[in-house]
């Protein structure tokens, strides 16, 4: 009888202690996961995928909320629900190897790899290389050319026909071209103007412009043609719009650069340097992964 109550007493003290080591073990367990949670700074795990709290704030500030004012508890989360949510989403296409087979999704990707790329170390140039930039590149910005030009309008007599600007548009002007440079010879530019000249859409400004306005008037055809003129030639016919122009070129000059022109252009100039940066930053990146992948081309004749 008494090994009987042995036995169970033996027994009360074992349970006892395995009930101590199970409840020591959950504590210790719960404790541990609660100290790696707040260590990792984890707002949740997704299938072992770690949602951080700086991914969290950085979500919910993306979505408007103002975490200054202390958001409703209930609004943030839901907010991280919809995070979860997400993170499944993007587990299970990664499961479907969107990121492989779907152009849409790769292009996003690749958008936004690229776009961090250029975000990374962006920082603003100081003067004196943007001034170098400026001096390397000085024709890209600078008019090399000032023009000043005097012109005779003569309208289509095929305004309202798909003849416009045809052949058969320009032979049907010939006698009035005739004409009209016939009385060049003899008389001057200004006085042929007066008596040919038609009303016109465009009215050129009688003064000295560069490429750049004369463009804004014209268009780039038109003024590359005009450009090839020496001074006092008088152009052939051009069409340009409902009629044809005959330009003469008063005076063609080099344009003047002085320190105030880089003040004018330095918003463009810093422009173009951003972008010629950011085009050597992504260049840079994509030749490092080639130097540190294992890659494997193959004969495409063979396929």
């Amino acid at each position: 009888m008494k090994n009987k109550i042995d036995r169970n007493f033996f027994l009360l003290i074992i349970a006892i202690i395995i009930g101590i080591s199970l409840i020591t073990y959950e504590l210790f367990n719960e404790s541990f996961e609660q100290l790696t949670l707040e260590s990792s700074r984890s707002v949740a795990t997704v299938n072992g995928e770690s949602i951080s709290e700086e991914q969290f704030l950085k979500y919910a500030i993306n979505l408007g909320a103002n975490l200054d004012s202390g958001e409703d508890i209930d609004i943030l989360e839901l907010l991280l629900e919809r995070m979860i949510e997400e993170e499944l989403l993007v587990q299970r296409g990664i499961e479907l190897s969107l990121h492989k087979n779907d152009i849409e999704v790769r292009k996003s990707i690749i958008q936004q790899v690229i776009a961090f790329i250029i975000q990374v170390e962006d920082s603003q140039p100081d003067e004196e290389e943007l001034i170098n930039y400026f001096q390397k590149n000085i024709n890209k910005y600078a008019p090399t050319e000032l023009i000043h030009i005097n012109s005779i309008f003569v309208e289509s007599k095929n305004e309202d026909s798909v003849l416009l600007g045809s052949e058969y548009d320009f032979k049907s002007q010939k006698d009035l071209f005739d004409k009209i440079y016939n009385q060049l010879t003899f008389k001057k530019f200004s006085e042929v103007k007066n008596e040919f000249n038609q009303p016109q859409i465009v009215e050129l400004p009688n003064k000295t412009i560069n490429m750049k306005d004369c463009r804004l008037y014209l268009n780039n055809k038109v003024c590359n043609e005009v450009i090839l003129l020496e001074n006092q030639e008088i152009s052939q016919p051009i069409f340009y719009q409902n009629g044809y122009f005959i330009f003469k070129m008063i005076e063609k000059k080099q344009a003047n650069i002085d320190d105030s022109f880089f003040e004018q252009v330095r918003d463009n100039v810093l422009f173009d340097y951003l972008n010629q940066k950011d085009d050597q930053k992504l260049k840079d990146y994509i030749q490092y992964l080639k130097n540190n992948a294992d890659i494997k081309k193959y004969s495409l004749s063979d396929k």
